[in-house]
């Protein structure tokens, strides 16, 4: 059963009857929410079923698609992931999953049938990009981050939530005892449903890559740091990307996104509620994930400074390129050298108070830190406390 109706049944269970006295307690605007989620769901499942049934028919070809040598991007959250993403994604030669393209098409059919939609749209004056376009809107109107929208590149993670499985169902429902088992997925997560999961994802970035005529897959996800292990198992070929950022910066941006989800969807008593399961997450990603691919070729495994990243893109990038035995098109290069130039100028638009959140620098050093032991530029990291996000 590709579905994990076990902890459907546990989140629904909790959000009714074990909510008090956490940030998911119902008031009026967590009911609306959870009588929303519930309700729609379900059919959002078969309509994914029903898609994926389709190319079974009509697009078996897909099975076919070797997914050669992907790469996926780790590290924690508000670590630059996003951005290291997406410029990759400027290079022709990849491809990576739209938002789009997980929520509503992530099969080769429905592919075709919405591209037809919007064909005979744009015959007509293009009623379906205004929808778009407004929706994209309201979307950035939430987003507290980064830019978002249907047609921007998202974290493929997200195909999880087909089969109610990813700790990305911690912003919907916090519960750290439903949430703990994917802080640690390779090793609380049973073996066979570890198997279930990843074969799903599998078939789904087939079918994607299938679809852009075989392009290079790039993954981007913070939550696959504890799940380096089961990926390994699927794709025996792929290469990791490990971005790592400042702690003192990591922590009290992660925690007010945490905490901007839990407040969008409900009515937390806390500014900044479960903070001690977030500190969990963040020292278990920063360590775990490099323990156990740094023993991988040089060829398929690399660490890059956010620092560094974030003020000489190209040159990282280069390097990346260079280690990979990949080659830059003279197109991304000049893409890169923008970027760079760019760069140069960018201000964050984000100031967070560690005080506020009941915590000071000296504090998460002290904790964070012994995290980082076994990375090269350990003793480095102190000296860009506060660079550019």
């Amino acid at each position: 059963m590709l579905l994990n109706l076990k902890d459907y049944f546990k989140h629904l269970y909790f959000s009714f009857f074990r909510a008090r006295n956490t940030p998911a307690r119902l008031s009026a605007k967590r009911l609306l929410f959870l009588l929303g989620i519930f309700l729609v769901y379900p059919l959002w499942v078969l309509y994914l079923a029903l898609g994926n049934l389709l190319d079974e028919i009509f697009y078996p070809g897909y099975k076919n698609e070797s997914l050669k040598e992907p790469i996926f991007v780790i590290g924690n959250f508000r670590s630059g992931t996003t951005f290291l993403h997406r410029l990759l994604l400027e290079d022709d030669q990849s491809t990576g999953i739209r938002t789009w393209e997980i929520y509503f098409a992530p099969s080769v059919s429905y592919r075709k049938f919405i591209n037809l939609i919007r064909m005979i749209s744009r015959m007509i004056g293009s009623p379906v990009r205004w929808i778009v376009n407004r929706f994209d809107e309201t979307l950035n109107d939430y987003s507290y981050m980064h830019k978002t929208g249907m047609r921007q590149y998202e974290e493929d993670s997200h195909l999880f939530y087909h089969i109610w499985s990813s700790y990305n169902l911690f912003a919907l429902f916090p519960f750290p005892n439903l949430a703990r088992k994917y802080i640690y997925y390779d090793q609380m997560v049973p073996e066979e449903r570890r198997r279930i999961e990843i074969g799903y994802f599998r078939s789904l970035l087939q079918r994607h890559v299938y679809y852009h005529g075989g392009k290079r897959y790039i993954s981007k996800n913070p939550d696959f740091s504890p799940m380096v292990e089961t990926l390994l198992k699927q794709f025996p070929d792929a290469k990791f990307i490990n971005i790592v950022r400042e702690p003192t910066d990591v922590v009290p941006s992660t925690i007010n996104m945490w905490a901007n989800h839990w407040h969008t969807f409900g009515s937390p008593a806390e500014d900044y509620p479960l903070r001690d399961v977030l500190l969990e997450h963040i020292k278990h990603w920063y360590r775990y994930p490099h323990q156990k691919l740094q023993m991988l070729p040089e060829n398929r495994y690399t660490v890059i400074q956010f620092a560094e990243f974030v003020t000489n893109p190209q040159k990282v990038m280069e390097r990346v390129y260079d280690q990979f035995g990949m080659e830059i098109s003279p197109a991304f290069r000049r893409v890169l050298k923008e970027q760079t130039i760019r760069s140069r100028s960018y201000q964050s638009r984000h100031q967070y108070s560690l005080m506020e959140m009941g915590l000071d620098e000296a504090w998460v050093q002290r904790e964070m830190f012994p995290a980082l032991k076994g990375y090269d530029f350990q003793d480095q990291l102190t000296e860009h406390a506060h660079e550019p996000a």
